[in-house]
């Protein structure tokens, strides 16, 4: 894994830790406040697939690294938090990154924010919006931004009201839309960002809770980007609890509630920089809308929520196969480790090589967070199914967008650099699935997903949802199409290579194809998408021989013309006889 891989996948933002108190305020009946196992004691792995964990670590925040040589392999002697970028410590040397939560349009001049949020009813109803506002309201790295340096304003999620679209929890949503991105020595200005985005039914409760803050104490930093992760936790609170908000200032939560599946919730950005590359996320009967004017991009996503599964799961390391054991000695261990016997020296990460042996593992609990959805965060899920006994451990609703890590290889690849635009949009239900776009092979687009067989009751069967909606001119690229209509076909195959019973739709409008799968069953199946074209028949002139001619005859008074041609005609003057 190179340098910025890495740096892309480290937290640089302290955990939301939430008191005691506040934790028996949620409700276990209530899959959104999902209150993770904690560790059973020394000899134990666990593994969680909860997105939750993505919601709470979304705050605004512009910094900036100093090193003593100003390269990567130099002494970090400075992390500056930058407001404009003229700040002391934000003159530009080897790595800066921005994380900006975009506010809401004030006026429709505003560039960089969200220009509607938008929901409906089954019925097609609009319903009513109001009361936005910026939660939380202290927000201690907000920044300005520098345009020039493409880097827009960070501010806070916004909270709206929507009394026709009531929770368990009230009437308020909170929406958050992410720009991040990262520059690196030899970038001019900050590149093209990457885009984050959730609604989250919420109650604001009160209370002690900690904000989001940059760390800027170069001693508790390995490498430019890698914290070491436990030197920050000063106070003696349960970690796990640090997912069960949504947001959260120093005196109150968004505490998330179960969304209400029947409304159509989705928002509208409009930006200074264009977007590109493939969307991914959880929603279904997506609507996606992408126009470049000029400069401005104006981006609108809309769905419903879905129910994902999460997964939850602790075992004893000498229950664990060997695969199982290999497989982590041959990785990074990224999540939440206790070191036995526990002292304030050895909390947290990182984990000693020492100790990803079977043996090892008897000295500690760990349990590994998934937060991405790589080819290696799918087999890591695959290995802990059974020990889930392919049931999920909670069914809470999503409604999340994200940019995809890598725009996809060979065909796929090639065609969206020539598009120079957004590619599409993959949204499913299931709990895994490859974070990147459909792969292309032998004339099909294949996509692999993987989930709980069974819903957290562990009797009812869960059923998949996947939804492809494709830039018409990037398929028609990948399969060398013409401007023709194409038709196509989705198929099922479950992971014995049988094909397992789906509902399809294919639809194209507007510029976009979609392609969707519904009620098909798991643990590991793949979608398989089919493009054909009926080809174009030939057009050839016909020879003069076979072209069929007509008679006409006309009259002038006393004059007879006869008139033969394909659609005769009588002369001017002249009339049918």
């Amino acid at each position: 894994m190179n340098i910025k891989i890495k740096r892309a996948l480290i937290v640089l933002v302290s955990l939301t830790l939430i008191t005691p108190q506040v934790i028996a305020r949620a409700d276990s009946a209530i899959p959104e406040q999902w209150t993770p196992l904690a560790a059973p004691g020394a000899g134990y792995i666990g593994f969680e697939a909860n997105e939750s964990f993505f919601a709470s670590t979304e705050a605004s925040t512009w910094f900036n690294f100093t090193t003593s040589n100003g390269e990567e392999n130099g002494k970090i002697t400075n992390i500056a938090i930058c407001n404009t970028g003229s700040e002391a410590g934000c003159d530009f040397t080897i790595f800066s990154k921005y994380r900006a939560v975009l506010p809401i349009c004030s006026s429709g001049s505003d560039i960089n924010c969200i220009s509607a949020i938008t929901a409906t009813d089954a019925q097609g109803k609009e319903l009513e919006v109001k009361s936005a506002s910026v939660f939380p309201k202290e927000n201690p790295q907000a920044f300005a931004g520098n345009l020039s340096l493409n880097v827009p304003q960070g501010s806070g999620g916004v909270l709206v009201s929507i009394p026709d679209a009531k929770h368990a929890g009230g009437d308020s949503y909170l929406v958050k839309t992410t720009l991040t991105s990262q520059r690196n020595k030899g970038d001019k200005v900050f590149p093209a960002p990457s885009l984050g985005a959730s609604i989250s039914a919420v109650k604001i409760i009160e209370g002690d809770f900690f904000d989001l803050a940059t760390e800027t104490n170069t001693a508790k930093y390995d490498s430019i980007g890698r914290i070491q992760v436990g030197t920050t936790q000063t106070k003696n609170i349960d970690p796990f609890a640090s997912k069960l908000c949504i947001s959260t200032s120093l005196t109150q939560c968004a505490l998330p509630y179960t969304m209400p599946k029947d409304i159509t919730f989705g928002f509208s950005l409009r930006l200074s920089t264009s977007l590109s590359g493939w969307l991914h996320g959880r929603m279904r009967s997506a609507v996606i809308d992408y126009k470049r004017d000029g400069s401005t991009t104006n981006l609108s996503v809309k769905g419903t929520p879905i129910t994902v599964p999460l997964v939850d799961v602790w075992a004893k390391s000498s229950d664990l196969s060997d695969t199982h054991v290999n497989t982590y000695q041959k990785q990074q261990w990224f999540g939440e480790a206790r070191h036995y016997p526990p002292t304030l020296q050895n909390l947290g990460l990182p984990i000693a090589e020492s100790e990803k042996t079977r043996s090892g593992m008897q000295n500690i609990s760990f349990k590994h967070l998934n937060t991405s959805f790589s080819s290696t965060a799918m087999s890591n899920f695959l290995l802990w199914l059974p020990l889930a006994k392919d049931k999920a451990s909670a069914m809470p609703t999503e409604w999340r967008i994200g940019t995809m890590s890598e725009n996809g290889e060979g065909k796929v690849g090639e065609c969206l650099n020539k598009a120079k635009g957004l590619a599409g949009l993959v949204t499913t239900n299931s709990t895994m699935y490859i974070d990147g776009p459909p792969t292309f092979k032998s004339g099909f687009l294949d996509y692999k997903v993987a989930s709980t067989h069974l819903e957290a009751d562990g009797t009812t069967v869960f059923k998949g949802t996947y939804e492809l909606i494709m830039s018409s001119t990037v398929a028609r690229c990948i399969y060398g199409f013409s401007s023709a209509p194409v038709s196509a076909t989705v198929s099922i195959t479950s992971e014995n290579g049988e094909p397992s019973a789906a509902t399809t739709l294919v639809n194209e409008k507007n510029g976009w194809l979609t392609l969707a799968a519904y009620n098909f069953t798991f643990s590991n199946p793949t979608v398989r998408v089919s493009l054909s074209q009926a080809k174009e028949a030939a057009t050839k002139p016909a020879k003069a021989s076979t072209i069929k001619k007509a008679t006409l005859v006309c009259i002038k008074g006393k004059t007879v013309k006869t008139v033969i041609a394909v659609t005769p005609k009588c002369p001017s003057g002249y009339r049918k006889k």
